[in-house]
Order: structure tokens, then sequence, then C-alpha cells
């Protein structure tokens, strides 16, 4: 397979992996406040909607690992697109060195631990 290694494609790799950034910290923004959304009704206790709060709960776990997913795989295809002039950057570098797994299981550990202690109290 060819690399795209002309100077519009490096420009649209940048856009992309703009707008692909901007993609995963409104993940996590959407995440995080939905997550403080259900704790401050988890805190506020008396008579719990579980099954709704339970719903929010698992519902926003599984976006955010959608939306990381996808954004973090979208990276690494964008990062095999460089040819070897644009690996050989310091920002190619540094994409090509990028531990794209470990990611996925840092954001699946912190999420997920999140949801798991928000259930255990909800149930």
């Amino acid at each position: 397979m060819s690399k795209m290694n002309t100077s519009a494609d490096r420009d649209r790799r940048q856009m992309f992996g703009n707008t692909r950034g901007r993609d995963l910290y409104w993940g996590f923004t959407i995440g995080v406040f939905a997550n403080l959304a259900t704790l401050f009704l988890i805190i506020q206790g008396g008579d719990l909607p579980q099954l709704a709060i339970t719903a929010a709960i698992v519902g926003t776990f599984i976006f955010v690992m959608i939306n990381s997913f996808d954004c973090l795989d979208d990276f690494k295809a964008n990062t095999d697109d460089m040819d070897e002039e644009e690996a050989a950057t310091n920002l190619g570098k540094k994409f090509k060195s990028n531990p794209w797994g470990f990611f996925k299981v840092v954001i699946t550990l912190i999420f997920g631990a999140i949801a798991v202690t928000q259930l255990i109290e909800v149930w």
C-alpha cells in the first residue's frame, strides 16, 4: 500500500488529527460531566431510580469507550499513513512510538472503575 505523502496529504492528516483530538477531548468531557451528574444523584440518596441511574452509568461508559477507541484507532491509522520523511520528524517519531494499546487500557480502567464503583453504590 502506498503512503499518502504529498503536502496536501500532510495538511489533511494534520486537520484530521486536530478534529479527532477535539472529538476525544469532548468525549472525555461528556463522560466526566455525566459521571459527576450520576454521582451527585447517588450522593443525594433517598428513593433513587436505580434502573435509570444504572442505564446512565452504563451508557456513559459505553459511549466513552466507543468514542475513545475510535479516536485512538484513527490516530494510529493516521500515523501509519506517514511517509518516511514525515515519520522522521519529531512529531512523526512521537506518534510512531505511542503505546496506543496502553492508552486504551488506561481509559478502560479509569472509566470502568468509576462505572463499577457507582453501580455498587446504586445497588
